[in-house]
């Protein structure tokens, strides 16, 4: 299941608190090569879990181009939330943002699975740690 905020530009800093209070649930972001602008106020998320590699320049770029992801910035939700401990950065070198090299393409890596394969396996990995969570202190999820 996907889930969006949809609001207008001027309003996605109320994006996740929107979430929050929508869900009653705990909310675990999880950003695929994400072009974060960093202006989210993600500091109601559980956690973050951003899915980069190195081979991926236009992930990159948005950490250069958008002043809230910049260390300078302490105050911005991202450096809150990363401040926090609350951000996991997985790599998937030597995945690239599009091509035949891409988070979700079908061809196989040198290790054997393909980069499709490897990304699900790293998307779903968050979600059940934070399920089997749940069941050992018994706190039911929806």
């Amino acid at each position: 299941m996907t889930l969006r905020c949809l609001r207008p530009p001027a309003r996605t800093s109320s994006c996740d608190l929107e979430l929050h209070t929508q869900l009653r649930s705990p909310l675990i972001v999880i950003t695929l090569g994400g072009f974060h602008n960093g202006a989210n106020d993600l500091t109601h998320a559980e956690h973050v879990h951003q899915l980069t590699s190195v081979s991926d320049r236009i992930e990159r770029v948005g950490t250069w181009i958008f002043p809230q992801r910049w260390r300078r910035f302490r105050r911005s939700g991202w450096n809150r939330v990363r401040r926090a401990g609350k951000v996991t950065l997985h790599r998937l070198a030597p995945a690239t943002h599009l091509g035949p090299r891409s988070y979700i393409s079908p061809d196989q890596l040198p290790e054997g699975p393909s980069h499709l394969d490897r990304t699900t396996g790293t998307v779903i990995a968050p979600i059940r740690a934070r399920h089997r969570a749940a069941a050992v202190t018994e706190d039911p999820l929806p």
